[in-house]
C-alpha cells in the first residue's frame, strides 16, 4: 500500500510563511482549535481528504488525556501513526526519549515538519504505514528497531489518534511483532473500542477481542463525542488503553498461527465451533478431522454447540495449541 500522491511545492512554500507567522507568535506547535485549522489550512491552500479518515482532535484537554494516560519516561520510545498537524508529536516530543511519527499525506507531512523543525528526536516517515494488510512497513519496523537499540531500557509505546481505515491493521500487526509495545494510547471509533475491550458473550466480541485479549489488559479511558473533532464524524471515538501482559503472551505457542486461527474461526462466529474446526481441518468427508475435533472437545470439556463467541481469550490459546499439536505440524486451516 503505497502513497502515490504527488509533492506539491506550493504547499509547501505557502506553508513556509504560515508557520513563521504561528512561530512569531511564540507557539511551536498548532492549537489546533476548529477555527485555527480552518484558517492554516486556507492560507497554505490544504483540502482535506475524507478518504484517510482525516478527522482532527480540537480538544486540547484530551489530547493531553492521553498522553497523561501513557505516563512516558525520558527514554521510552514512541510510535504514532498518523502524525496530521502534529500538534500530539509537539506534546509527546520533550517527554520521551524518542518519536516515531508515520503520515501517509505528503500534504500533511510538509505541513507537520514546519511544526518539528525544533523536535530533534522525531523522526517523521512519510509512507503508509502498512506494507500490506497483513504487514507493516519495513521502514516503520526498523526506525523502531533502531531506536530501541539506542534505548536498551526504554520503553516502545504506542501513541496516537489512529486513522479509522488503518487502525485495526495496524494495532494487529503490531501485536504480531516479536517486540510489540509495551503500552498503547489510541484514540479509534468506539466501536473499535468496544471490540478490543469486550469478552464472551458481548455483541462486540470478535477475533480482534481474542487477538488483544490474549496479550493485553485493556480499558477504554473517554468515550468522546463527535463535536470534539473537526470535521465532525458520523460516530462516537474512545481513548483506549493497552497493556501488553508478557505471562499472557508467553502461553501463545505460534503467534502468526493463532492469529490466522482465531480469524479463520470466527467468519463463522455464530455456527457450532465442532462443524468450524471439523471444516478448517480438512471437511466432513474426512475421518481424521472429526476424530481430532472429537478428541479437542472432549479434552476441553466443551459441549457439542459451543460457539466461538462464547469462550474466553486464554481458553483459545489452549483451543488452538491443542487442535494444532493433534493436526501435527505444518497445519494449514481451510475457511
Amino acid at each position: 500500500m503505497k502513497d502515490q500522491q504527488t509533492d506539491q511545492p506550493s504547499l509547501h512554500e505557502n506553508n513556509r510563511s504560515s508557520s513563521e507567522d504561528l512561530q512569531s507568535r511564540g507557539e511551536g506547535s498548532p492549537r489546533q482549535t476548529t477555527s485555527y485549522l480552518k484558517q492554516w489550512f486556507e492560507e497554505v491552500g490544504f483540502t482535506i481528504d475524507p478518504k484517510r479518515g482525516q478527522n482532527f482532535l480540537v480538544d486540547l484537554n484530551l489530547i493531553d488525556l492521553a498522553i497523561r494516560s501513557v505516563n512516558l519516561r525520558p527514554d521510552d520510545v514512541v510510535l504514532e501513526v498518523g502524525t496530521g498537524t502534529a500538534a500530539l508529536t509537539c506534546r509527546l516530543s520533550p517527554l520521551a526519549g524518542r518519536v516515531i511519527t508515520v503520515e501517509i499525506d505528503r500534504r500533511l507531512a510538509q505541513l507537520a515538519r514546519e511544526q518539528l523543525v525544533n523536535c530533534k528526536n522525531v523522526t517523521l516517515l512519510e509512507c503508509d504505514a502498512l506494507e500490506s494488510k497483513h504487514t507493516l512497513a519495513k521502514s516503520l519496523t526498523d526506525a523502531v528497531s533502531e531506536s530501541l537499540a539506542q534505548s536498551p531500557s526504554g520503553r516502545f509505546m504506542l501513541v496516537a489518534n489512529l486513522p479509522f481505515c488503518v487502525a485495526t491493521p495496524v494495532l494487529s500487526n503490531l501485536l504480531e511483532l516479536d517486540r510489540t509495545f509495551d503500552c498503547a494510547v489510541v484514540t479509534v471509533q468506539r466501536e473499535l473500542a468496544e471490540r478490543m475491550t469486550s469478552g464472551p458473550a458481548c455483541h462486540a466480541y470478535n477475533a480482534l477481542s481474542v487477538w488483544v485479549g490474549s496479550q493485553c489488559r485493556s480499558e477504554i479511558v473517554r468515550i468522546l463525542p463527535p463535536n470534539v473533532f473537526w470535521p465532525r464524524p458520523k460516530v462516537e471515538s474512545a481513548i483506549v488503553r493497552l497493556d501488553v501482559d508478557d505471562r499472557l503472551r508467553s502461553t501463545i505457542e505460534n503467534r502468526k498461527r493463532f492469529h490466522e486461527f482465531i480469524r479463520t474461526v470466527f467468519c463463522h462466529r455464530r455456527k457450532h465451533l465442532k462443524g468450524v474446526l471439523v471444516s478448517m481441518a480438512g471437511g466432513k468427508k474426512d475421518d481424521r478431522a472429526k476424530r481430532v475435533v472429537s478428541e479437542v472437545f472432549a479434552r476441553l470439556s466443551f459441549p457439542d454447540t459451543m460457539r466461538a463467541e462464547e469462550i474466553e481469550p486464554q481458553q483459545f490459546v489452549v483451543l488452538e495449541r491443542l487442535y494444532s499439536d493433534l493436526l501435527g505440524a505444518g497445519v494449514e486451516y481451510q475457511s
